[in-house]
This record gives C-alpha cells, structure tokens and sequence, in this order.
C-alpha cells in the first residue's frame, strides 16, 4: 500500500502532502512534443495530490481530490477534521483536483471554509460553452459546482492576497485561469505549483511545451516568469503530479535550472 501522507516542514510552516491516488506509470514522452521525445525517454511515477498547510494559525487545503472521503481521510489521521479547514485555495478546476469538494449528499465537504478560486478561471467556468465541452460523465458535478460555489467561492486576481501571508499567483496555461500560490515562512515561500510542473523536466525547461496544456504558448509563458522566482531564493516548490511527494527546490547555474529533490525527514508534529 502506497504511503498516503508525508509531513514536512520549512522554515517554521509544517504541513502533509496527501495522496489522492495510487501513482501511475508514465512515460515523459506521453507530455513532450515529437522533437523532444527519445526512444529512451524515462517512465516515471506520475502522482496525484492535495496538499494541507497549517498556515498563520489557519489550516489550509491546496485543491481538494478526486472524491469527497479520501482527503477527509488523510486529514482525520492527522488530527484534523473536514469542519477545522479555513480555507480550499483551487488551482484549477479539473476532477482531481475539484471533485473532493462536493459530498454524495450535496452537502459542502469543508463546510466552514473559504473556497478561493482564480476570477479568470471561474468566469470561464460559468460560459455555457466551457461547460459544453466537459464530458458526458462528468458534466452533472461540474454543472453542480458551479450551482453550488455562485454565490459562495471568492475570486481572486493576480498578486491578491488571500490571507495573511498567502498569495494567489496567476499561472495561466495549464488551463484557463490556472493559479499557484506563495505561503511566506520566516524566510524562504513555500509555493503551490499545482499542474505547472508535471514532471522536473518542465521546470529545468520551462520552455520547453506540455503537450496536456491547454493553452501551451501561455503555458510557457507562465512558467519562465515562474521558474526564476522560484530559483532566486530556496523556495520549497510543491507540485501536484511530480513523483511523490512531490517536493523540491530549484537550483540556478550556468547550465540552466536544477531540479533538488527535498530530503528531510518530515516532522511528527504541526
């Protein structure tokens, strides 16, 4: 059974990576353009997370899973019930990182919480012909998020700060209106990367194209104005898809960037 949670902590911040999946294996050239691709291209384990933050006296949840149990789950073993979230910052709207937020009763699955969402993403959201071509199976829980969240989710612009010490970034590409976001520590951020990096390669390269991107001219874009402000200090850089847990910092050289894996044992206690 894979790990489910991995706790960690960076200049006073601490928090747990949640596993909302079991990883799959991929090959990096499923996400690379034709030119890049190589015959020996590595397979990797692609994973699936949220992320909680116990940030300024609040509790934070980064994106929310594929379903309404397996992230209340994590959180429950470690000490924290659905009801104690003070804020579900989203990064964008796909199912795995938006479907936890709804339960099978239709209730709200952190019902006292915060939802912050991009403006630009959720005005794309709300066009009919956004929800036109979400797929079949999926459409009725997008149409019930946006029904439920209209008059409940707030809306952030770039550079807004959401709480004390937590910025809304964003990161547009990946999707529309897609966002990271900055958690001041007491000295270097710790940043939500959501979908901007599906593997190290994209943030060694940030030119270099995610064929999954929606927009990937934007996409790139938004990672070379990313990837320097990550490498100017020791950010610790949280992703949702690189191996898990997907923590790391970026190193600048002569060469370009270097992806560092983060390595310390995480604490036990927040």
């Amino acid at each position: 059974m894979q790990q489910q949670t991995y706790r960690f902590e960076h200049h006073g911040v601490a928090g747990a990576v949640i596993r909302i999946l079991d990883d799959e294996t991929l090959s990096l050239n499923e996400f690379l353009t034709p030119e890049r691709q190589s015959d020996d291209a590595e397979d990797y384990e692609f994973a699936y997370t949220a992320a909680y933050i116990n940030h300024s006296g609040k509790h934070v949840l980064v994106d929310a899973g594929f379903d309404p149990d397996t992230v209340p789950g994590a959180l429950e073993s470690l000490g924290i019930e659905p009801e104690e979230i003070d804020l579900v910052l989203l990064t964008h709207a796909d199912s795995d990182h938006i479907a936890g937020l709804l339960r099978q009763d239709g209730g709200l699955t952190y019902p006292n919480a915060e939802h912050v969402i991009g403006k630009m993403l959720w005005e794309n959201l709300r066009k009919p012909e956004t929800l036109a071509l979400v797929p079949e199976e999926r459409a009725p829980f997008f149409k019930r998020f946006v029904s439920t969240f209209e008059d409940k989710i707030r809306c952030c612009e770039d550079g807004e700060v959401v709480s004390e010490g937590v910025r809304f970034v964003l990161n547009h590409g990946h999707r529309v209106g897609h966002a990271v976001y900055e958690f001041s520590t007491a000295e270097t951020p710790i940043v939500h990367t959501g979908d901007a990096f599906f593997h190290p390669v994209f943030a060694e390269h940030p030119d270099w194209v995610n064929r999954t991107d929606s927009l990937p001219e934007e996409a790139v874009e938004s990672r070379r104005q990313l990837v320097p402000q990550l490498a100017a200090v020791r950010t610790l850089i949280m992703s949702s898809h690189i191996p898990f847990p997907g923590l790391g910092y970026l190193r600048k050289s002569n060469a370009g960037y270097h992806w560092e894996t983060f390595r310390p044992m995480p604490k036990e206690e927040f």
